[in-house]
């Protein structure tokens, strides 16, 4: 099962593979795969409404980028646009973007070579696993125009920690795979040219589970940072029961 959404300047593809992979391409390589309007439309589709047997996602970039931000929604300053203007256009859609791919019911891998800056930072920070090799750069570069990057952080602010958040943003630096790694942001890397292998590794692991129990460890994944340990622990219990009781053809 595929699908593909294409406009003059990209398209973003989805694919669901046999071992329950449902690949998302970014395909805008003349621009650094740069998220049109159109493009971010069908990427939010893919993941609001996944396949049936989908067991995990795979996100990465056609050619030698991942994703190297989007296009700018800003209204014409000549309007004169007014707060509410800005946020129903700028930010709103973005952060929807953003909660429906942190939502993702089943785990989300990134990976990503080259360019990773603005929303592509923020892409990887909302996967669960992050494959780097050693060509990508990891960039929040919103402050160069004066914009408080508050929506990217929005996407980052789970995966890595204050200091290291603030590190990345205000300095405005691009980070290696190795650094980026040293500050959370990313899982493993890797070298040039093994990224494949890499992905190979996990979609092999992945695909021998079965898509209840990948989506339990997701879901931990989301909601244990926000509970209490007596909370966790109930919810570990009652969750795994179900997962559990599922290969038996049981309901709770």
């Amino acid at each position: 099962m595929s699908s593909v959404s294409s406009t003059a300047t990209g398209n973003v593809s989805s694919t669901l593979a046999p071992d329950g992979c449902l690949e998302i391409v970014i395909g805008n390589p003349a621009e650094a795969n740069l998220l049109t309007f159109a493009m971010t439309s069908t990427f939010l589709a893919a993941i609001s409404d996944l396949p049936e047997g989908t067991k995990f996602v795979l996100i990465r970039g056609n050619g030698a980028d991942f994703c190297a931000g989007r296009t700018s929604p800003m209204p014409d300053p000549s309007t004169k646009p007014t707060a509410r203007t800005i946020r129903e256009r700028v930010a709103d859609p973005v952060l929807d973007f953003y909660e429906a791919l942190r939502s993702v019911p089943v785990p989300v891998i990134a990976a990503v070579s080259g360019r990773a800056f603005g929303v592509g930072c923020a892409l990887a920070g909302l996967a669960d696993i992050v494959i780097a090799d050693e060509t990508a750069k990891f960039v929040v570069p919103e402050l160069e125009r004066d914009i408080p990057p508050l929506l990217v952080m929005t996407g980052l602010a789970d995966r890595i920690g204050r200091a290291a958040l603030a590190r990345l943003v205000l300095s405005r630096e691009a980070f290696s795979a190795t650094a980026a790694e040293k500050l959370g942001l990313v899982s493993e890397t890797c070298a040039a040219g093994e990224l494949d292998a890499r992905i190979a590794f996990y979609r092999h692991k992945l695909s021998a589970n079965s898509a209840v129990t990948l989506s339990a460890v997701k879901a931990f994944l989301n909601l244990s940072p926000e509970m209490s340990f007596a909370a966790r622990r109930a919810y570990a219990a009652d969750s795994i029961a179900t997962a559990v009781s599922a290969r038996f053809g049981q309901s709770a």
